[in-house]
């Protein structure tokens, strides 16, 4: 059978990496006697994959791993056994049987819905800073940032406003403030909301030096061909 598991990776979690997060789960399906479906040829892996691997030091609320299983299970079951068996800070949210769906989840993924997070204002125009640098990125028809290609070093301009699909500041108070993005995320497009942060850095220049930024990914989606965002714990 093939399942996909949504789940969380929150507190210390957030500094483990995706290799390290994939031998966590073997680990836990092993402890908990569920057996893995192998490939077949010289070198047999797994037949397990996370959707979209999250970038260090960013929590989430919307992991998702796939993986296919030698026997029969009921979701519930392998979502109770690995809640059992898993660290704190990794919790499984949802577990469904994949039956129609034939592509990878990896494959399929679209955008992704991210919170910013701005912790410790010191001032009430910091905050109104960052809602001006935020209506300021929106309105954006063109958003040039310097991206550095890990094979080459070469460093080029890239156009990253066509990958944002929507921005906006949720709340804002004397504490903190939170920023939702819905981003191209998978293997056509990527945008990492790191990007996003240096942008409003640089509108808000010297106001924003005393604030912490902090990344949670909240959900992946997948487009269907209406064009309408499907959250991917509704694919069977």
């Amino acid at each position: 059978m093939k399942f996909l598991i949504k789940f969380t990776k929150q507190g210390n979690m957030k500094y483990i990496s995706h290799l390290d997060i994939m031998r966590l789960f073997q680990r836990s399906l092993k402890r908990t006697q569920i057996k893995l479906k192998y490939s077949e040829g010289y070198s047999p892996h797994p037949k397990m994959s996370i959707a979209q691997p999250l970038s260090l030091g960013f929590t989430s609320n919307g992991e998702y791993i796939e993986f296919e299983t030698q026997q029969d299970f009921r979701p519930e079951d392998i979502k109770q056994r690995l809640n059992n068996a898993m660290p704190e800070g990794i919790e499984m949210v949802s577990c469904t049987v994949l039956n129609n769906t034939k592509k990878a989840m990896g494959a399929l993924i679209t955008n992704a819905e991210y919170l910013i997070g701005a912790d410790e204002p010191e001032t009430t125009e910091e905050i109104k800073a960052l809602g001006e640098a935020v209506s300021t990125l929106r309105k954006k028809k063109s958003i040039m940032v310097e991206k550095v290609q890990k094979k080459t070093g070469k460093v080029t301009e890239v156009d990253i406003r066509k990958r944002i699909t929507g921005i906006e500041l949720l709340k804002a108070n004397s504490e903190y403030a939170v920023i939702r993005v819905l981003v191209d995320a998978g293997s056509n497009s990527n945008l990492n909301p790191e990007l996003i942060i240096a942008k409003l850095k640089e509108y808000m220049g010297k106001s924003l030096h005393s604030l912490n930024f902090h990344v949670e990914r909240e959900e992946m989606f997948t487009e269907s061909e209406d064009g309408t965002l499907i959250p991917l714990y509704l694919l069977r």
